[in-house]
């Protein structure tokens, strides 16, 4: 009895021993994949404030700081502040690169050279990774820190900004392409012959919740795959084309149109939604339907999978909120659920960010408004008509712009070249070309300002208008702002005896010249 007792005791002994291995086993994996997880995240460098600005004096680039005192004299060919709360200037002269700081003092020379990554395809006024710098050692790259730091040994024989993703770094490896951080850190692995970033972009999240498509050479050509944006696997490298819908919401839907063997289907959320039996799938934004094409016959499918219109139509067209499908000579009207429309008079129909006002066109081409019972507000006898704000539209003559309200009533006068609303505001720019002449109308559409050769900016809680080192600020509906009403800009219109010139893709430089050495 007491061996049998011993043997089932050391049987007990040994289960328990298997499942305390395995629970530390999980832990283990558990507090790995959270720290790996931890190490592949990041956030995109924000600048708070601009400390250092580039000048421009006789054809030469040097830095200022923020009270207009010159740190750098203007005696370089290009000068790039790559963060401007950071010390850290890369002045260039002919093929040479000196770093310097706000102590003229040469940085990091023990490089072979010291360079800013380029952002791609973000829009920002600081186009260059704003924590991380691209150095050279022995032929190899690698990353450093704006303090000095390495983040990276030289080990890549290629480093340069991801395009649609801030933070991520394109860098390539016995001739193979990966993805890194920031930090540093492997985010995809270097073994593909191609990687771009997919281009979706979400207004709270930005470039976070966009995916990868990699890509490979075989002897049939490149071939495709797609790695979320948790650098999960979605798609083997396997495909003729990926594309993401870009344009489609929620963000956590992912649309992905891929081509194989010449066949064209979608992928939802890593499951088939349409089959892979298409010559053609396009996503129409405006109606968030997928226009699809078999055998030279097109029909429609929506985003969920279900056919609007049979694949049996010659050809199909989204004419605003309308479906016009034809059969020959035959044209038959649908709106985007599918249901047939009797008697249509317009050509096309089109929303507006009013829910109440739809734009029409007439078969003469001539622009109306109708409201959501299809009543007709505004009559089609304008040759353009475009919604503004509340109950205001841009609308055109045979040869001017001007307003209009609901009744028709005229509240600018058709005397405008361009004409539009200044970005996230109540504010509408007009502009006479002929003398460069720029009218400002506040959201009552009284005219509150008029300048020469101006200049407008939208800044997040005010407009800036410049003329000739003149300047006017207002808030969003159009209200003057005193001085002491004006929020920090971080491209202040002057700072000290220096103006301030944009010369492109976000990039300005001060200057005590005429505008005209704008390059």
């Amino acid at each position: 009895m007491n061996v049998r007792k011993d043997g089932k005791e050391m049987e007990n002994k040994k289960v328990v021993v298997i499942i305390v291995a395995i629970i530390v086993i999980a832990i283990g994996l558990s507090v790995y994949f959270y720290q790996d997880y931890q190490r592949k995240q990041y956030e995109v460098e924000q600048v708070a404030s601009f400390q250092y600005y580039a000048i421009y004096e006789n054809g030469k680039m040097g830095v200022i700081d923020v009270e207009g005192n010159i740190l750098i004299e203007p005696k370089y060919d290009n000068v790039k502040i790559p963060n401007p709360e950071k010390a850290v200037f890369i002045c260039e002269e002919g093929d040479n690169i000196i770093v310097q700081n706000d102590k003229k003092e040469v940085l990091f020379d023990q490089f072979e050279e010291v360079i800013p990554i380029d952002i791609k395809g973000v829009a920002t006024n600081i186009p260059y990774e704003k924590r991380v710098l691209r150095y050279k050692k022995d032929g190899k790259y690698g990353l450093i820190g704006y303090d000095g730091k390495i983040v990276t040994k030289a080990i890549y024989e290629q480093i340069e900004g991801l395009e649609h993703k801030e933070s991520e770094l394109l860098v390539k490896k016995d001739g193979k392409y990966g993805v890194i951080n920031q930090k540093g850190v492997l985010l995809l692995k270097t073994e593909y012959d191609g990687i771009v970033a997919d281009g979706y972009y979400d207004k709270q999240k930005g470039y976070g919740l966009s995916g990868y498509i990699v890509s490979k050479k075989t002897e049939e050509g490149y071939r495709y795959g797609y790695i979320g944006a948790k650098r999960e696997k979605v798609l083997e490298v396997d495909y003729n084309n990926i594309s993401r819908v870009l344009e489609v919401e929620p963000a956590e839907d992912v649309y992905l149109i891929a081509t194989k063997n010449g066949q064209t289907g979608v992928m939802k959320n890593q499951k088939s939604m349409i089959n892979y039996a298409y010559q053609t799938v396009e996503y129409d934004e405006y109606n968030n339907v997928f226009m699809i094409e078999r055998n030279a016959k097109h029909g429609v499918i929506d985003t969920n999978g279900k056919e609007i219109l049979p694949v049996q139509y010659d050809e199909i067209e989204a004419k605003g909120i309308y479906l016009q499908a034809n059969i020959e000579e035959d044209s038959t009207y649908f709106d985007t659920k599918g249901n047939k429309l009797e008697n249509n008079e317009y050509e096309s129909v089109f929303k507006t960010e009013h829910e109440n006002y739809f734009i029409t066109i007439n078969v003469e081409g001539q622009y109306g408004v109708i409201n959501s019972k299809k009543e007709v507000i505004i009559e089609n006898t304008y040759e353009y008509l475009e919604y503004l704000f509340d109950d205001y539209f841009i609308a055109s003559n045979e040869s001017h712009l001007g307003v209009i309200d609901i009744s028709g009533a005229t509240k600018i006068e058709f005397e405008y070249d361009v004409l539009q609303r200044v970005e996230d505001t109540k504010v509408v720019e007009a502009k006479k070309l002929k003398n460069n002449v720029t009218d400002l109308y506040a959201s009552n559409l009284e005219k509150i300002c008029t300048k020469e050769n101006a200049s407008v900016y939208a800044y997040e809680n005010d407009i800036e208008i410049s003329s000739q080192g003149e300047v006017e600020y207002f808030d969003v509906q159009g209200k003057a702002l005193k001085e002491d009403q004006i929020q920090n800009h971080q491209h202040p219109e002057k700072i000290g005896e220096y103006h301030r010139v944009y010369y492109g893709y976000g990039e300005s430089y001060y200057t005590k010249e005429a505008e005209e050495t704008e390059q």
